[in-house]
């Protein structure tokens, strides 16, 4: 259990934003399982302990930062490098953020993202990258109100899930098949900037010799603090002129083949789900997808695709980090450039 949490006191509260250490690991987690009891029915996925989680931060599969007041962490924001084809450079992905209810309206959670803004805006990072639940309504509106782009509504782009222990073992294994004839995947590195295991984006494309069409996006490893790594890709299909139907690329044996071979070979070690992001206007996609087992969360409404970039992320980076109400809010920016 946490120390008690106490009443935030304006006149001697100060709010330090730093990186996270493996130290902090024991608390984070506990805050890992409070985030959790507020989604619906995620608890029930929490599986890892602090010391797994001490060990991956060691490893550097993410990064975090916390929020810390009287001695103890209040709040954290983890993060890690996000790549998606519709951005030439290469990102941070919110992965997991958390504030104690007590210090909520206090703008720590803003000044988490805000400071991390700044960082991704002077260090060559071009956009933030999260999701967030349709019922969390106080952190959707949050959201709406920094300027984030809601994806889903916009785009209509859809997070798909690939999970189960046997749809990944199914995965990998025909990832080791051969490729059909006249099939050819080219790969090419995202360029990642930060230390660690997760400097492994790659940008991909699926190409047919027999017709014009291309299945292309990006492939990255990141992490989800309730049960570790987790591959993370996008996915689009150009077909310029090729019918739907009788498409030689365009099948499920061959998006089965794909994201096989992008698990296998351009990630550190083996993933326990997959995210991915994709159309779902292109409903022969969608249901390729499906078929091969990813879970449409975007259907259920339970996830919203949010994005930030361009002038928003620079309104961002540039907004006051201050905790009015609780006293003094101090950066340790020294830190928080240490590492880049």
């Amino acid at each position: 259990q946490l120390p008690a949490a106490m009443k935030p006191e304006s006149s001697t509260a100060t709010v330090v934003i730093r990186y996270g250490t493996p130290d902090d690991m024991y608390q984070v987690t506990c805050h890992e399982k409070e985030l959790a009891k507020c989604h619906e029915n995620m608890l029930q996925y929490c599986r890892l302990g602090s010391e797994a989680h001490r060990q991956m931060l060691m490893d550097g599969l993410f990064r975090i930062m916390v929020a810390e007041a009287e001695g103890r962490v209040i709040g954290y924001l983890l993060y890690t490098p996000s790549y998606l084809l519709r951005h030439a450079e290469p990102g941070f992905y919110v992965q997991s953020l958390y504030v104690e209810p007590l210090y909520r309206r206090h703008q720590v959670g803003q000044s988490l993202l805000a400071t991390l803004g700044r960082l991704a805006a002077s260090s060559g990072f071009g956009h933030l990258k999260l999701l967030v639940q349709h019922s969390n309504a106080p952190a959707v509106n949050c959201y709406r109100r920094l300027g984030f782009d809601f994806l889903t509504e916009t785009e209509n782009i859809g997070f798909f899930e690939l999970w189960p222990p046997k749809f990944i073992t199914s995965t990998l294994q025909a990832g080791r098949r051969p490729l059909p004839a006249g099939l050819h995947l080219e790969l090419r590195d995202c360029g990642g900037r930060l230390s660690g295991k997760l400097e492994t984006g790659r940008r991909f494309a699926l190409t047919c010799a027999a017709c014009d069409c291309r299945l292309q996006g990006t492939v990255a490893l990141t992490y989800c603090m309730w049960d570790g790594p987790v591959a993370q890709a996008d996915l689009e299909a150009v077909r310029p002129s090729c019918p739907a139907r009788g498409c030689a690329l365009l099948n499920a044996a061959n998006l089965r083949r794909l994201f096989g071979r992008l698990l296998l070979t351009c990630l550190p070690v083996r993933p326990v789900r997959l995210w991915l992001e994709a159309g779902r206007r292109d409903s022969r996609l969608r249901q390729l997808l499906i078929k091969i087992g990813l879970e449409d969360s975007t259907a259920s409404e339970l996830w919203h695709v949010c994005d930030l970039s361009g002038p928003g992320l620079s309104e961002l980076a540039g907004r006051s980090v201050a905790c009015p109400s609780v006293g003094r809010l101090a950066i340790d920016a020294g830190a928080l450039t240490a590492e880049l």
